[in-house]
């Protein structure tokens, strides 16, 4: 190769490399020029890992991730650090990765995000003495996730975050506190509950939470070893979980938004528990938003409901109904209870479970009774429901139609069950049915 041939090359490769230099001064000071606000809602964007990899991009991006007031140690960032999910790094690598991060940083860590894999090991020393650091961090939000086959027993509640605003823990054994008595959640606001089992003990505190907004209960047992007194709870949420102490929350007058899911666990329910909920419901007066599963009807006892003529969900605005069996008449009646005692309901959304080969239509007669919805719902402007083909989801349809003036549109809906001919048949009978409102649109499709 000539000279001529190599000096070419060599100041080709000069000005390649020339080029790759402004372009990355270009994107770095690009980047630096940001806000700093900004900035860290970038790197909040990113897992931890890369988001700790920038301080080698310049000097001026070294420390910038140190300051970043959220750190996620979620299920992603666990299977990086063992080689995609292969179980080949001990459980101390984990341990020992979180700890330098936390060493490392300098700024106030108000989010902290945390999973716990399926490897035996004594996390809950390593989580206490992180919990005892990041309480003199400002951490204001924390999120708990363990995966272990056996749950951990943790204290509740959790040792060194009396600062704490939100807080979620999944998959854990609730023993007993500290201390006795009545213990002061003084900053919370938020707590989600998820595969939470109450120990027994904890039963010998009550809990109070006077700024709690949102409790969440998920896949929880023994939830009535749980006392809790929060004065200005909006959001009360059940799912797949036993019998709560209603009792407190009778208190918490700000009640706007009520969702329970018994789903299965509904027949693990006590035989008063019925009068309980029934009685309950009737003290809820301000929700604007229901959620029941068809389980938590069926559990109700219509007849005190009925008898509660008196109460009224004047606020309620949103109904939502899952998992109706049209087949059951307790559901069916807890169904028109709602719809009578609720005058200013806007939106209504109803989903129905599959029924089997052996379903049998009920005595039909009260729902094609003229006087079947008491009241009209004059305020009512979207409905969506899914069918399955009975005569009582038609006729309910054919009642909601009838009484609802102001009614846009109805969404119905038919299962994968129905067949093209049955499916016909319900088309049918849907545009005979009479409209109180002349605006309403009816739109029927497949589910």
């Amino acid at each position: 190769m000539s000279s001529i041939r190599k000096r070419k090359i060599a100041e080709l490769a000069l000005s390649i490399s020339r080029k790759r230099k402004i372009v990355a001064n270009a994107t770095n000071n690009q980047f630096v020029g940001l806000h700093r606000n900004l900035l860290d809602n970038i790197l909040e964007r990113v897992p931890i890992r890369d988001a700790v990899r920038t301080s080698i991009l310049s000097r001026k991006w070294r420390y910038i991730w140190s300051e970043i007031p959220q750190l996620v140690f979620d299920k992603q960032f666990f299977e990086q650090i063992t080689r995609k999910g292969q179980l080949s790094v001990p459980a101390y690598k984990f341990v020992s990765v979180i700890s330098k991060i936390l060493l490392l940083h300098t700024g106030p860590i108000l989010k902290f995000t945390l999973y716990i894999p399926n490897i035996q090991y004594d996390w809950e020393v390593h989580i206490t003495q992180w919990l005892l650091f990041l309480s003199r961090n400002g951490l204001k939000e924390f999120s708990l996730d363990s995966s272990y086959f056996h749950p951990y027993k943790v204290s509740f509640p959790v040792p060194h975050c009396s600062n704490l605003t939100h807080l979620k823990l999944q998959t854990f054994i609730f023993k007993h506190p500290t201390m006795f008595g009545t213990i002061i959640l003084g900053n919370l606001i938020s707590l989600h509950l998820e595969k939470i089992t109450f120990h027994s003990d904890i039963g010998r505190s009550v809990f109070h939470a006077p700024l709690l907004e949102s409790l969440k209960f998920a896949g929880c047992t023994a939830t009535d070893h749980f006392f809790i007194l929060a004065p200005k709870l909006k959001t009360l949420s059940a799912t797949d979980s036993g019998n709560l102490q209603l009792k407190y929350f009778k208190r918490s007058l700000n009640l706007s938004i009520l969702s329970i899911a018994l789903g299965k666990t509904a027949g693990n329910q006590g035989q008063d528990i019925t009068t309980k909920w029934s009685t309950f419901l009737a003290t809820v007066s301000n929700i604007s938003k229901l959620s029941f599963d068809g389980f938590f009807l069926k559990l109700l006892d219509p007849g005190t409901l009925i008898a509660k003529r008196s109460v009224a969900f004047n606020n309620l605005e949103h109904l939502e109904l899952n998992e109706l069996s049209f087949d059951d008449l307790n559901q069916i009646s807890c169904v028109l209870w709602l719809l009578n005692s609720s005058p200013n309901l806007r939106k209504l959304d109803m989903k129905v479970s599959k029924v089997g080969d052996n379903a049998m239509e009920q005595d039909l007669s009260f729902l094609e009774a003229p006087d079947c919805i008491k009241r009209m719902l004059n305020q009512l402007q979207t409905v969506k429901m899914t069918v399955n083909g009975l005569m009582a989801e038609l006729l309910l349809i054919k009642n909601i139609l009838a009484c609802s003036p102001s009614l846009e549109k109805i969404l119905v809906q038919y299962n994968g069950s129905v067949d093209a001919r049955m499916g016909f048949g319900i088309s049918i009978e849907l545009m005979r049915f009479r409209r109180a409102s002349t605006q309403a649109e009816i739109v029927y499709m497949k589910s």
